[in-house]
């Protein structure tokens, strides 16, 4: 039974282009990957945008393409047969019984040709031919096994012993930031007297949009404040770390960061101030409009745990 990846980590290590959040199929493609395409041959800059390319291509079962075409360098013609009957020669009486089933035990292995032990003989090019065909044609399935979306079976592929699949900031970024802003929305909401789209987007009157529209959307913005980190944190930071700053500059904006003193804080390396002025009750950001808001206290806890963790 195939596990369905719940991160985009766990798609890449299966060779799996979706990941499954909560339920919903998303497209396992980070901001690198996509900055990668954009300056590939494959990447056509007048066919769309660059996520939906990507998507076609990784998306679709790749079926070799075979040659049919008749072999006429292959005699086709059997050689003449002695149809006389040889009376010279004893009739021999096979040496296993005729079965409709296969022999079992020892019996089996001679009655393919081999000993027990030995290594069986190398398989047919017609049996490499149904080995092969078998392990690529798509096979439908569901998500839920009794319907929605129907997807191409992909034959796993399993990460090699020792190593660990790179999962970079804007991975961690991009999960953290869908699930704390209440995943997609398709529909327009009001977030403190704004309305908003997708994953907290401001949203345009009269817009519509799509998962993979605000998922695109979100990885630029993931990337952009990944720059403007790198511009103003001197300390060094780990991919966790690096990915709750993300979150916590999405959320609070640029400007209130750059001139806060948790910034100040972090450059000089004083932890403890920094995580009192960025996530704690009384200092941090956790107000709307000079108001406490329990759902940003909330937003800052688990940005610290990912921080910290």
């Amino acid at each position: 039974m195939l596990v369905q990846p719940t991160t985009i980590a766990q798609a890449q290590a299966a060779g799996s282009p979706y990941f499954w959040d909560n339920g919903r199929k998303k497209l396992a493609v980070t901001a690198e990957q996509l900055a990668a395409f954009r300056g590939g041959a494959q990447y056509d800059p007048a066919g769309g945008s660059a996520l939906t390319q990507w998507a076609n291509i990784h998306t679709q079962p790749q079926v070799p393409q075979m040659d049919l075409a008749p072999r006429l360098d292959i005699q086709t013609q059997m050689p003449p047969m002695d149809l006389q009957p040889r009376l010279d020669i004893p009739r021999q009486e096979p040496t296993l019984p005729i079965h409709r089933q296969s022999p079992v035990g020892d019996d089996y292995y001679r009655w393919r040709g081999f000993n027990r032990g030995e290594a069986p003989p190398e398989p047919s090019m017609m049996d490499r031919a149904r080995g092969f065909i078998g392990g690529i044609l798509p096979q439908a399935r569901t998500e839920s096994g009794i319907g929605g979306d129907v997807a191409p079976r992909r034959l796993e592929r399993p990460v090699r012993e020792g190593r660990v699949a790179p999962v970079s900031y804007s991975q961690v970024a991009m999960d953290k930031i869908a699930d704390w802003e209440g995943g997609y929305q398709d529909k327009p909401f009001t977030d403190v007297d704004t309305k908003r789209i997708g994953f907290g987007r401001k949203y345009k009157k009269g817009e519509k949009t799509t998962e993979a529209k605000e998922r695109g959307w979100l990885m630029g913005k993931v990337q952009d404040i990944g720059d403007f980190l790198d511009g103003v944190v001197t300390a060094d930071l780990t991919a966790n770390q690096k990915a709750a700053l993300t979150s916590l500059v999405y959320n609070v904006g640029r400007t209130s960061f750059k001139k806060s003193k948790a910034l100040k804080a972090l450059n000089a390396g004083d932890m403890d101030e920094f995580k009192k002025q960025a996530f704690s009750r009384n200092k941090g950001w956790v107000k709307s409009k000079g108001k406490f808001m329990e759902g940003l206290y909330n937003r800052r806890k688990k940005e610290q745990a990912l921080f910290f963790g």
